[in-house]
C-alpha cells in the first residue's frame, strides 16, 4: 500500500484541480481543449511599467521597437517610457517594415521629419546593426517586438545584430518577452 501513496497523491491532487469544461472544442489531433472566455497576459513591457521601483529611471535608453511594441492598453511603448519620470529615451530603432509598420518588406523608410519623438534609426537597408555613434550615451537598450513565431523572420536577426552591437559597446539589452501569437506549444527559455 505504501508502494502506491507516492503515485496517488498525485493523481489525487490533478483530480481536485480539475475544472469542468463548459466550452471546448476538438483540434485536428482529436484532443479537446478548453476554449478561453477571458486570458489575460502581462507582457514583458506591462511587467516592467508595473515594477514601482522604476528599474529605469535615471537611465537613457534606445529602444528597439515597431507597432507591435504596445501595453495591455495599446499604448505605444515609446510614449509610456517618455512619461516615466528620470528616464530620457534618447533614440528609437526600428526593424523592417518600420516604426509604424507602414512599409512594405525591403522599403526603405525615414523619420526625419518626426518632431515629436525622439531620433528614429532605421535598421533596415544599409544599416542594420546600431554604430557605436548611434549607442553614444545610451545606458540600456530594450527591445520590444511581436515576433510572429517563425525563427526566419528579420526581427529576430535584428535582436541579434543589436545584442552584438551593445555588448561591443559595455550595454545591457534586455528583451521584453511577449507570448507567441500563433499559440500552442509555449516555449518559456
Amino acid at each position: 500500500m505504501q508502494k502506491f501513496i507516492p503515485i496517488l497523491l498525485p493523481v489525487l491532487l490533478i483530480i481536485s484541480n480539475a475544472q469542468t469544461i463548459e466550452d471546448s472544442v476538438i483540434d485536428k489531433f482529436g484532443t479537446t481543449r478548453p476554449i478561453p472566455h477571458s486570458v489575460k497576459v502581462k507582457t514583458g513591457l506591462d511587467m516592467l511599467l508595473q515594477d514601482s521601483s522604476n528599474p529605469l529611471a535615471g537611465r537613457n535608453l534606445a529602444l528597439v521597437t515597431n507597432h507591435s511594441g504596445i501595453d495591455h492598453q495599446e499604448n505605444p511603448n515609446y510614449r509610456r517610457l517618455m512619461e516615466l519620470p528620470g528616464v530620457n529615451l534618447k533614440v528609437i530603432f526600428s526593424p523592417e517594415h518600420g516604426l509604424f509598420g507602414e512599409a512594405s518588406a525591403g522599403e526603405k523608410v525615414n523619420y526625419d521629419r518626426m518632431r515629436q519623438l525622439p531620433q528614429v534609426v532605421s535598421l533596415y537597408g544599409k544599416t542594420r546593426k546600431p554604430t557605436a555613434d548611434m549607442l553614444t550615451g545610451i545606458d540600456l537598450v530594450l527591445y520590444d517586438i511581436q515576433d510572429i513565431g517563425a525563427r526566419f523572420y528579420t526581427y529576430i536577426s535584428t535582436l541579434g545584430l543589436v545584442m552584438e552591437a551593445a555588448a561591443e559597446n559595455d550595454i545591457p539589452v534586455w528583451v521584453l518577452d511577449r507570448p507567441n501569437p500563433i499559440g500552442g506549444i509555449w516555449n518559456c527559455n
